[in-house]
């Protein structure tokens, strides 16, 4: 007797077999979901914070376009830098081993973590400003939430320190432009002295030459004199006691003396201004290191972005378990499981 395989047939009378197709599915989807109550139970615990930001004062923030060495022209690049710093500042290893310092001091069990398993627990989550969420994952649900809970107020605490020392820059650079407007006037001041110092001895020289001379002479001199000491007193008012020149008539004598002691007022004039811009250039680099030491502090940050908790709740916190993944799995693998038998079954 002679037996005929006609393939066409099999196939259809192999998918009309649903019901075995239907147990073959609900078996893997009964084992995935039996594998996902075995599967160790990971916690996750989170805390959101508010981040907000004015991106439109870009140009007015020098402190972050000086930190991060960028010209931010565009509002967009420099919020998405601003939050890309923001990303990294909150998992740096000074504020990682903030936050392991104080959860040691509450509990015991962190004294035998290190800094690294600490880091691998903790993450955040965000898209934009608005709503960060700071999360902790880890098998002991206690542990999680204390971690997450910590790392929040350090988190909080911290970047409002350093937006805080953001705004002290811009303190401090509006002090740095007058002090160093300060010393420009004061620089030309001394130069403008010098050069009225410049022309007052040459006129000395002059009438010292002609005090053998005409009494004409001597009193052209003089007449040059008083208009240089009269044109100079609006801007050196300390000129203002010296007005008093010796009449057209004076022995040239009498105008060397008159000079000798306008000559000393220029020099304590000098003097004067010197040690003002002296002292500005020393308030300047102290005021300078001030802005450096507030510029690290606030790890280019802006001062006008804004970081606040939400409330003081507890953290959120629930089971990480990949049941819905693994009935998938489960259904998919007994659907192939009997299409194999089903290629088995035809082909023998």
């Amino acid at each position: 007797m002679t037996f005929e395989l006609s393939l066409r047939d099999e196939i259809l009378d192999t998918t009309h077999r649903w019901p075995v197709v239907f147990l073959f599915c609900i078996a893997g989807i009964l084992i995935g979901w039996g594998i996902s109550v075995l599967w160790p139970t990971t916690f996750r615990a989170s805390k959101e914070i508010y981040v907000g930001i004015n991106p439109y004062r870009a140009t007015e923030d020098l402190n972050a376009s000086r930190y991060a060495n960028l010209v931010f022209e565009n509002p967009d690049d420099y919020k998405n830098w601003q939050m890309a710093n923001l990303n990294s500042l909150v998992k740096m290893d000074w504020m990682l081993q903030e936050t392991l310092e104080r959860l040691q001091k509450d509990d015991p069990y962190w004294l035998k973590v290190t800094q690294t398993e600490l880091e691998e627990m903790l993450n955040v989550n965000w898209r934009n400003a608005g709503k960060w969420r700071l999360i902790a994952e880890g098998d002991n649900p206690l542990r999680a939430t204390q971690a997450v809970s910590v790392w929040h107020n350090v988190v909080v605490t911290e970047i409002q320190s350093a937006t805080r020392q953001a705004q002290n820059t811009f303190v401090y650079d509006t002090h740095l432009e007058v002090l160093a407007s300060k010393q420009v006037e004061l620089e030309l001041e001394i130069l403008e002295l010098q050069k009225f110092q410049v022309r007052l001895k040459s006129l000395q020289g002059q009438i010292q030459d002609s005090s053998s001379q005409s009494g004409d002479i001597i009193k052209s001199k003089g007449w040059e004199l008083e208009q240089l000491i009269l044109n100079s007193s609006a801007e050196f008012p300390w000129l203002s006691q010296f007005l008093e020149i010796p009449v057209d008539t004076a022995a040239a004598s009498m105008y060397q003396e008159w000079l000798k002691q306008v000559n000393y007022g220029a020099e304590l004039e000098k003097q004067n201004l010197g040690n003002q811009l002296n002292a500005v250039k020393e308030q300047y680099s102290q005021t300078a290191v001030q802005y450096q030491t507030a510029s690290n502090n606030s790890f280019g940050l802006s001062s006008n972005l804004r970081v606040e908790k939400l409330h003081n709740q507890p953290p959120d916190l629930y089971p990480l378990r990949p049941s819905g993944l693994l009935i998938l799995i489960g259904g998919l693998i007994g659907f192939l499981l009997w299409i194999a038998l089903s290629l088995i079954k035809i082909t023998r």
